[in-house]
Formats: structure tokens, sequence, C-alpha cells
């Protein structure tokens, strides 16, 4: 069974005057058996953590552990549905598919960097952030630790 994310998009208006307000509804379908999100993690002249996080649709997170981690190799996990659902709402609070492909200006040294990317109703969208690059939105950053926070990636790395 395909399991539709409806996501509710409200708009007000408000009308001048009348102090009223009107809203218009429109609902975007998301096929969740089709979405994929990654976090890579990668490395920096010193210590930094260096793994990667796919999250499915479906639920079913793995984890690649490569350096400085205190998990080595590979595990999976699930998680529920809602909390799918606030990853994919946090890649629209931000506008991802707006923001530039790259962020890799080198404003300082010695930083990792942050490859995101999430694929829904079939659009692939890739990002390559090195936290050297103070051009980058602070909104990309909060996303990328946010995938964390979810996935409760903390568990795999400390």
């Amino acid at each position: 069974m395909i399991k539709l994310l409806a996501i509710l998009l409200i708009v007000c208006l408000v009308i001048t005057g009348f102090g009223a307000c009107k809203t218009e509804q429109e609902t975007l379908a998301i096929n969740l058996d089709e979405v994929i999100i990654t976090l890579e993690r990668t490395a920096c002249y010193g210590f930094c953590p260096v793994y990667t996080i796919t999250i499915f649709g479906n639920g079913t997170v793995q984890y690649e552990g490569k350096e400085h981690v205190q998990t080595v190799g590979n595990q999976e996990t699930e998680i529920s549905e809602e909390k799918i659902r606030q990853i994919i709402r946090e890649f629209e609070r931000i506008d991802y598919f707006s923001l530039n492909d790259e962020y890799t200006e080198r404003t300082i040294t010695d930083a990792p960097s942050a490859i995101t990317s999430i694929t829904m109703n079939m659009e692939t969208k890739t990002i390559k952030h090195y936290h050297g690059d103070f051009s980058a939105p602070e909104e990309l950053t909060e996303l990328e630790d946010k995938i964390d926070e979810i996935v409760n990636s903390e568990q795999w790395i400390q």
C-alpha cells in the first residue's frame, strides 16, 4: 500500500479594511515509498566524525560509520512515519530546492563538509556544504543538525 503524506499549505490573505482572512488550501501528495534522504559528514584535518546516514520513506535508517566515530561499519534502525514527515517539513521550511547546489568557498580552512540530498516526487536535490563557507544559509546547518537529531545518530557517533 502506498503511503501518501499530505502536506497542507494554507495561504492567508488579509483583506484590508475588513480585517477578515480568507484561506485557500492545497494538498501536496508525497509518495513516502519513493522518499530518500541522505546526510554525509566528511573529514577535517582533526577528528571530525565521518559517516553517512540514509533515510528511506518507509522508516528504514542506514548508518555507515567511517572514521572518528564510536561505531565503525554499518548499522540499521527505523524511525516513525511522523519523524519522516518532520524531516521533510524541515527541507520545505528552508526551501531546500531553491538553495545553491554547493557552498564550498574556503573562508576558513580545516572545517568538515556535509552533503545532504532528498529525493521525492521523482526530483532529487543535493547540496555540498563546506562548513568554512560563511555564505551558506544558517538554515542549512540547522537542517543537517536536525537530521542527526531526529535519527539519533549520536548513538553511533559518541
